[in-house]
């Protein structure tokens, strides 16, 4: 976004009452939250105190609140003046070496936040609208857009958001919080920003104009239907018929105030064709039909100021195809229209002007029309030719962020292998332990606890270290000592591992980081369960030994006859798997990927394909890069050049689910060159 002294002025008077704005929307969440609820029958005791403890966090956290929002707001307008990536991401948990992984928390997050600005935007709409006719011009722009104005509700609520987190760790409170701010915010933003246009207009701002058609009322409706094509074909079809109907009349040069001043040689062209004598056997109508067509694709406020030039050359190879292949204007597929669709969609997937990627398209596109132009004669092979040097270019420009982002595709990679590994082992675990009758506390922990503790030994010290087998062994022994046979061999046996057990235990606990109240829970319930498994005779009926007497018969009987060794090795190992050679590799290799079906969104994203979701309190567009054999994780390059985004496949599902994912656009751009043709005809009908 340019940054003009007068938008900079602006900008730092608007933040230098954020202040007093916060201060505001503090005292009145206060006051409302305190307010007796008219449903209060239907509020229950758990509600009630989640609205207390809202009401405690922000009556103690009413300062670090106000200034975290004004340090945020303050930070992302900046930011969005400067065209910079958002300095208040949210964090996320690191994965394989400090990997930044978005997650469902993460998400969540950026949901709460979409909710908050829909509703600041939806309250607040008629102001934002007026304000955004007032910061068009401070930019220099004489028409209205809403990238002009860099005070945008999502501005407002990722900074609520960041407020909220100041004050309160916990995210029941953070939502409840949030939503309550944001509804006192939007009422507090439609006064500021009426005060705001106010203000500007008292310094003699005049505000841009929206340049919208509105047909006359009566006949809109019936034009609107009247005008609508079934498909492209037919679309053109119809203009044909109205350009025929109608008489005829000197060409125009359109300048659309859309269109840039050096697109204007691009409609005198066609005006030239226009004027040209058509060969014989050549509708002119066509002739024509393709001159308004490219009119609008010209002046279209979508298409890169930058291929708007590279538009314009092709006009002409076009025009002259045209007097060669009359079948372009059949069929949407004729090379012609997928080379200029192609072209337009790639320049949706870097939309900022300073991006290198963007600038390398632009530049080649620009040789390829060039190209087409310099040819002795059009043909529709070259065109197909040049739509394949396009692919080429876009695949080479692919390989070159998939080969900057190695790093993290190689770490999820090993993310997924780990976790694959960890879902085989648990597996087996669990098909070992299926006959053993034991706590579920301890169930869980030798299925899933335990199944990451010999996954992680395997990654990090190797399927044949030592260490990998101790933690094999004890994974046998520990399930051997929930459910010993009532026999005093067993028992002492039993008594003789539980030292080394419990020591193997804790070790592996430590390695996976398994919090301390989590461990002392199962060593407890480990207790008891031994304590239970030494007492001699029939423990079904038996009465409740201390575990004192219990060690003390186990002395009784270690001195008799029977206690002689046992014969029996240890029993073989639980996971079979891990006599393979390169188990994460064998694990992961014949994973068949899931079938991929119209209902399935995610599963249809492809290396190469874009995309705009809703992260970090704005849109962005995105482009896929890699995504893991199992479809759990995703990278995703940023519309930023040199940056990537890295997310969970529930995450993007959360996103896509919440509608925070969609089209980078909702129709190609000759589809809405062609509509813009059939609307103007129409009117002039």
């Amino acid at each position: 976004m340019p940054a003009s002294p007068l938008m900079l002025r602006f900008v730092e008077d608007e933040l230098s009452r954020t202040d007093a704005l916060a201060e505001r929307t503090v005292t009145t969440t206060l006051a409302q939250l305190q307010q007796p609820s008219k449903a209060s029958t239907a509020v229950t005791a758990a509600d009630r105190h989640l609205q207390y403890e809202v009401i405690e966090a922000l009556r103690r956290g009413s300062k670090p609140f106000v200034q975290t929002f004004v340090d945020s707001l303050q930070a992302l307008v900046m930011t969005d003046l400067q065209g910079l990536e958002n300095p208040t991401a949210i964090s996320s948990p690191a994965v394989a070496g400090g990997l930044q992984l978005m997650d469902e928390a993460r998400v969540e997050a950026d949901i709460q936040i979409s909710r908050a600005s829909q509703l600041i935007g939806n309250a607040a709409d008629w102001e934002l609208r007026e304000l955004q006719t007032f910061t068009s011009t401070l930019i220099g722009q004489s028409h209205v857009s809403a990238e002009s104005n860099p005070l945008r509700p999502a501005a407002y609520a990722q900074a609520l958001w960041d407020a909220c987190c100041a004050i309160s760790p916990v995210s029941a409170q953070r939502r409840l919080l949030l939503h309550s701010t944001a509804l006192v915010l939007a009422e507090q933003i439609k006064m500021a920003w009426a005060a705001a246009c106010t203000r500007l207009e008292s310094q003699g701002i005049t505000p841009s104009i929206y340049r919208t058609l509105v047909p006359t009322s009566g006949a809109s409706a019936t034009a609107s239907a009247a005008v609508t094509p079934k498909s492209f074909e037919q679309a053109l079809q119809q203009i044909s018929a109205l350009l025929q109907s109608r008489p005829q009349h000197a060409p125009r040069v359109s300048t659309s105030p859309a269109m840039p001043a050096s697109t204007a040689p691009g409609a005198q062209r066609s005006a030239r064709v226009q004027n040209t004598n058509v060969p014989d056997g050549i509708d002119p109508h066509i002739v024509e039909l393709l001159s308004r067509i490219f009119e609008a694709v010209l002046s279209d406020d979508q298409l890169a100021a930058d291929l708007r030039a590279v538009m314009a050359r092709l006009q002409t190879s076009v025009l002259r195809l045209c007097l060669v292949d009359q079948t372009l204007i059949d069929s949407h597929q004729h090379p012609v229209w997928i080379l200029m669709n192609r072209i337009a969609q790639a320049s949706r997937v870097w939309p900022q002007p300073t991006d290198p990627r963007g600038a390398r398209l632009a530049a080649f596109c620009d040789a390829l029309a060039r190209d087409l132009a310099s040819a002795p004669k059009q043909t529709t092979l070259a065109f197909s030719k040049a739509l394949v040097r396009l692919e080429m270019h876009l695949n080479e420009e692919l390989r070159q962020q998939q080969t900057q982002a190695d790093n993290t595709i190689a770490a999820l990679a090993a993310a997924e292998r780990q976790e694959g590994l960890e879902r085989e082992v648990s597996r087996q675990l669990t098909e070992q332990a299926r006959q053993v009758r034991t706590t579920p506390r301890l169930r869980e922990f030798l299925t899933q606890v335990w199944a990451r503790v010999i996954t992680k030994s395997m990654v990090v010290h190797g399927s044949d270290d030592e260490r990998t087998a101790i933690a094999l062994k004890t994974a046998d022994d520990l399930l051997w000592s929930l459910h010993i046979p009532d026999h005093p061999q067993s028992r002492q046996r039993l008594l003789g591992m539980l030292p080394d057990l419990l020591k193997q235990l804790r070790a592996g606990m430590a390695l996976v980081a398994l919090p301390e109240a989590q461990q002392q829970a199962v060593l407890d319930e480990l207790m008891d369960v031994h304590t239970e498994s030494l007492r001699p005779g029939d423990r079904s009926r038996a009465r409740k030994v201390t575990p004192q007497e219990t060690f003390q018969r186990l002395r009784d009987e270690g001195t008799s006859d029977a206690a002689t060794p046992l014969t029996k090795g240890v029993a073989e190992s639980l996971i079979e798997v891990f006599s393979m050679d390169t188990v994460p590799a064998a694990l992961m290799s014949d994973r068949e990927p899931p079938e991929v079906g119209p209902d399935r969104p995610i599963d249809a994203m492809t290396p190469g394909s874009s995309c705009r979701w809703f992260l970090s309190g704005r849109w962005r567009t995105v482009q896929l890069l890699w995504r893991s054999d199992s479809l759990s994780y995703f990278v995703f390059a940023s519309e930023t050049a040199g940056h990537t985004h890295s997310i969970t496949r529930q995450a993007l599902a959360r996103l896509v689910s919440e509608g925070l994912v969609k089209s980078v656009s909702d129709s190609p751009l000759l589809q809405r060159a062609v509509h813009r043709v059939m609307r103007d005809l129409a009117v002039s009908h």
